[in-house]
């Protein structure tokens, strides 16, 4: 039963993903229709938006969560747990999603455009 709930939770998270780009898609294609339907001139409605992928944020964010991973282990050999039980499992996911969060944060700052 254990198995059961933890292929649940990787599928749920999996399809909350891909509905998650289906409607962004789905939202795109009717704005666009909107937008040729009252004959609007498209390149100055897309000229101000930057179509461009945020990699060095996806990275930060890669990078922080790695380094959160990483840092259980020796922090496991200070405090001086042996096994991996329920405690090491949830340590280790909040100390991924502190430091991905941490270099999400960052990446946003480091790739904002500067104001004058």
């Amino acid at each position: 039963m254990d198995d059961f709930a933890f292929y649940l939770v990787w599928l749920g998270f999996f399809a909350s993903i891909l509905l998650g780009w289906y409607f962004y898609l789905q939202a795109r294609h009717k704005e666009r229709m909107a937008l040729i339907e009252k004959n609007a001139d498209l390149s100055e409605v897309f000229k101000a938006r930057e179509n461009r992928f945020p990699w060095l944020k996806l990275g930060m964010t890669i990078t922080g969560v790695g380094f959160g991973f990483c840092m259980v282990f020796p922090l496991r050999e200070i405090i001086g747990i042996q096994n991996f039980g329920a405690e090491m499992e949830m340590a280790i996911f909040g100390f991924m999603m502190f430091f991905g969060g941490l270099g999400a944060v960052i990446g946003h700052f480091i790739d904002k455009p500067k104001e004058r």
